[in-house]
């Protein structure tokens, strides 16, 4: 009978979960695409934080099965963006805390498991730069965005500068890492609030993950500093100095993180309600963007120089 119950149970939270999947999905796109697109891994982080992982891929599952049937009957009801999205989430999500459950298996601390996961990222990343990224990609993605700065320049009248292809080269340059590290990012937030929801409502995690005990490893600094190296000593025309300076963009988000840390244990200590500072702080990133990014790197770096300083002490 037990075990009968049991089953029924993880039936029920497999459905309940499924259903919560679809419905702030649908919520988040119908309310604003730019929402979407932040917020869509906090579902997946609510419910895979809170039941345990082969729940979750299953909840995962079926909400594609359901996804991609409701789209096979009528198209306008959810959209192929959203199903690509649930994908890409799912895949994101599961291997994340797959990882992390890999990664106290074999006594890992967060520390190295975070660290770990970006240079798996890196890996994956330098091999479909290799292989898929040519010259026609490449220029294919070059038009598109001359194309978008000459229509943004034309709206609003700006007088074009003669700068503008040096600018276009700089962000193909980087594009890749810098919107792998807005995701980094983004995702992070994602994680914080999930963890701050489950337990405003006093739910149980099944995945303890806790963010504030990180610090970029010896061995992560090490081969960043080997990497920066490389950057200034090679020919910025290279494709090797391109994949490099992605990898270093990639890899800062270590140190991104650190800093967000400390600037949010000093948060900590100003006496606001919670859900006011997380606000605050999404506000900051809002409108300051890449300005607070790089304040939040350069104290990401100097908190981790001066913990490797006082270690050494």
């Amino acid at each position: 009978m037990d075990a009968f119950l049991s089953k029924k149970q993880r039936s029920l939270i497999i459905f309940y979960s499924t259903l919560f999947l679809l419905v702030f999905q649908l919520l988040f796109f119908k309310i604003s695409p730019q929402i979407y697109s932040i917020f869509n891994p906090l579902p997946f982080l609510i419910i895979g934080l809170a039941i345990k992982y082969s729940d979750f891929f299953k909840s995962c599952l079926l909400a594609l099965i359901i996804l991609v049937f409701l789209n096979f009957l009528n198209e306008s009801f959810f959209s192929k963006q959203i199903i690509i999205f649930h994908f890409i989430i799912s895949i994101v999500t599961l291997f994340f805390l797959g990882s992390y459950h890999f990664s106290k298996k074999i006594n890992l601390d967060c520390s190295n498991f975070l660290s770990g996961v970006i240079i798996f990222f890196l890996f994956f990343f330098a091999i479909f730069y290799i292989l898929f990224f040519n010259d026609f990609e490449y220029e294919k993605l070059r038009s598109f965005l001359q194309k978008s700065i000459d229509q943004i320049i034309s709206s609003y009248e700006i007088q074009k500068s003669n700068d503008i292809d040096r600018i276009i080269k700089v962000i193909m340059m980087i594009l890749p890492s810098v919107n792998s590290l807005i995701f980094f990012t983004t995702f992070s937030l994602n994680l914080i609030l999930s963890k701050f929801i489950l337990k405003k409502f006093e739910i149980r995690q099944s995945t303890t993950l806790n963010l504030t005990d990180f610090t970029t490893p010896l061995w992560f600094s090490f081969i960043y500093l080997i990497i920066l190296i490389f950057v200034l000593t090679q020919n910025p025309n290279s494709k090797i100095f391109v994949l490099n300076i992605n990898t270093l963009i990639c890899m800062s988000f270590c140190f991104l993180l650190e800093g967000y840390i400390s600037f949010n244990s000093y948060f900590k200590k100003i006496k606001i309600n919670t859900f006011i500072k997380f606000i605050i702080i999404f506000l900051l990133f809002f409108f300051l963007g890449y300005l607070l990014l790089f304040i939040l790197l350069f104290i990401g770096l100097f908190e981790n120089i001066s913990k490797k300083t006082n270690k050494k002490r």
